[in-house]
């Protein structure tokens, strides 16, 4: 239920005409809606550049700050040690969430309450 050639397959054998995906893992798929448009099929979500866009943490924030949409402190960048998180969370105090540059549904999500749980958690 997850593969989103094998929907299009069957939306398109079935003449449907818009696909919803509901809410979770292939709402986010930017590879269910691109086949959605190439086959003809409505796909009753963001478009695939945004659904691009919004999966990079770092892309999406960059937009949301841009649009003067308010924001919790964070990086401007991905950060690449836990140095640079632990360097973080000494300035803008804690606790701090620490979550993966990709991916959604809550996934690598973590918190820290002290600064070397930032450095164990980040790895």
């Amino acid at each position: 239920y997850l593969d989103p050639k094998s929907i299009v397959d069957i939306a398109e054998r079935e003449g449907v005409e818009a696909v919803h995906p509901g809410y979770g893992f292939l709402s986010e798929s930017p590879e269910l809606a691109r086949l959605c448009g190439e086959r003809g099929i409505t796909f009753v979500g963001p478009t695939v550049e945004n659904l691009l866009s919004f999966s990079d943490k770092v892309s999406a924030r960059k937009m949301a700050i841009a649009a003067n949409v308010p924001v919790v402190p964070g990086t401007e960048n991905a950060l690449d040690t836990a140095q640079e998180a632990r360097a973080f969370a000494e300035e803008f105090g804690l606790p701090v969430m620490i979550k993966a540059l990709m991916g959604g549904g809550g996934k690598g999500m973590r918190i820290a309450r002290t600064l070397d749980e930032v450095e164990s958690q980040f790895e």
